[in-house]
């Protein structure tokens, strides 16, 4: 990190979302292991993205990230902190990650866009709630199913809330050492029709 583009305040968030996630996945050894070196950076430039990870650079974010100044919930800057880590972490694994998602919830690109930076339009297999935008990617399915994992409390409070089914919540456990509980009312709250096949594993 580079302190001089930061503010306290922030750094201890994001330190707090580096140890949550090193916590579940079984302590920084396993971190470091899974996750390797990683830079985090701040630029004081505004764009339509709140953060974004590339391989060498790592993760970076811009003036749209959610500092929680104000009014803004300071948690939200921790959500995104693990969302980015969960996309390096998928990035080390050479995508094996955010493809096992893809193939656990039998999620598949359906009709052509032409929109860049994706052509096809994601469908999320299993069960998705009606109030949330489809993820762009797999990549982005496995991101957020991270951050949700680790932030369950937080996904829930949210207006728009960033549940998961117990697929992708199981999915996500799998990975780590810690395996939390899938929120024991968050079932009921799927009650919209699937979005493509329904597996066994998620009803």
């Amino acid at each position: 990190m580079n302190p001089g583009r930061w503010e306290l305040t922030h750094l201890q968030r994001v330190l707090k979302a580096v140890k949550d996630l090193a916590k579940l996945m079984g302590g920084f050894a396993r971190f470091q292991s899974e996750i390797r070196g990683v830079c985090i950076s701040r630029y004081h430039r505004k764009t339509r993205l709140a953060a974004m990870t590339l391989p060498v650079i790592g993760v970076t974010y811009f003036e749209s990230a959610s500092w929680g100044d104000e009014n803004e919930d300071k948690r939200e800057l921790k959500w995104q902190t693990v969302h980015e880590l969960a996309h390096l972490w998928d990035i080390r694994k050479l995508f094996r990650l955010s493809c096992g998602v893809k193939r656990a919830t039998s999620s598949k690109y359906g009709k052509f866009t032409g929109q860049l930076p994706m052509l096809l339009e994601y469908e999320p297999g299993g069960k998705w709630l009606k109030c949330r935008g489809k993820p762009l990617n797999a990549l982005e399915d496995w991101a957020d199913s991270v951050g949700t994992y680790v932030y369950s409390d937080y996904a829930e409070s949210l207006p728009n809330p960033r549940l998961i089914s117990t697929i992708r919540w199981n999915y996500v456990s799998e990975h780590m050492h810690i395996k939390l509980p899938y929120p024991a009312d968050w079932d009921s709250r799927f009650d919209e029709p699937e979005i493509s096949g329904e597996t066994p594993s998620d009803r």
